[in-house]
């Protein structure tokens, strides 16, 4: 059985080994036309431990870009490296993005679904306690006075009180909220089971596709330059760069020339 799983593995890290920009084109090419799934694209593409700069085509593409002066400093200290300016987002960060345009779209078209009232009373009927509280904010953060006055102050929200407001409150989901933010809350929550039940499948198809699209992009390199290693660390680590025009001082990755070029003429940001 262990001899099996490895042999799978090893055909896994195979794939990705070989995957190219062509071998990304016919995995797009497939699931735009449903002839294979969105789990099985993702599987594909993500499904080993085998990072791009590993494979073959990588490496070969490397060799064709990579020059011997630093893009940032001049400098000519090998070795160099190739620095990625783009990098692409998360899969889980298109999902939400996308999830977010389908969301405002069914708020557009005003299908948020209804809540009755008695279900909201149901839920407010939990909080049976009672508890002190701000009389402002009404939440529970009271530092309570012993020779200052007024006796109580909210540390949420600064105000000074003598007698606290006694609010509703359950052990565990805490002070109850109003009847508008329940009703409120009920409706979102629907309306995200809803789309996530009538488009969850068309919603990670399409974070696949543009996933497919960002590591096409990736893989092409055309977001590179060539850095010696200070300057890659720099960028990376310490989201710092060289000045473009004096090439010596250092700045913030968003602009363009220290404040000593700036008093010269040149531009502060990008």
């Amino acid at each position: 059985m262990r001899k099996k799983s490895i042999t799978v593995l090893t055909q896994r890290r195979n794939k990705v080994k070989d995957m190219n920009l062509i071998e990304l084109e016919k995995i797009e090419k497939a699931l735009r036309a449903d002839e294979i799934t969105y789990e099985e694209a993702g599987e594909k593409i993500y499904g080993s431990t085998t990072k791009p700069w590993q494979t073959e085509y990588w490496k070969k593409k490397r060799k064709e870009l990579i020059k011997e002066t630093c893009e940032q400093c001049d400098s000519t200290k090998q070795p160099m490296v190739l620095q990625h300016m783009w990098q692409p987002p998360t899969y889980k960060n298109r999902v939400r993005k996308i999830y977010a345009a389908f969301l405002e779209n069914e708020k557009i078209k005003d299908n948020i679904p209804a809540v009755n009232d008695s279900e909201i009373q149901s839920y407010l009927d939990q909080f049976t306690d009672l508890k002190e509280a701000c009389p402002s904010c009404q939440m529970r953060s009271l530092s309570k006075r012993k020779t200052m006055k007024p006796t109580y102050r909210c540390v949420k929200c600064n105000h000074e009180f003598d007698e606290p407001k006694m609010v509703p409150y359950h052990p565990k989901l805490g002070v109850a909220p109003s009847f508008e933010q329940v009703k409120q809350g009920m409706a979102n929550r629907r309306l995200q089971d809803y789309i996530w039940e009538v488009y969850g499948d068309e919603i990670k198809k399409r974070a696949i596709l543009k996933g497919i699209e960002d590591h096409k992009r990736y893989m092409s390199m055309e977001d590179t330059k060539t850095f010696c290693k200070r300057c890659a660390f720099l960028w990376d680590k310490k989201r710092k760069k060289v000045c473009d025009v004096c090439k010596d001082t250092l700045i913030p990755i968003e602009m363009h020339a220290c404040y000593k070029c700036q008093k010269d003429g040149h531009p502060g940001v990008l």
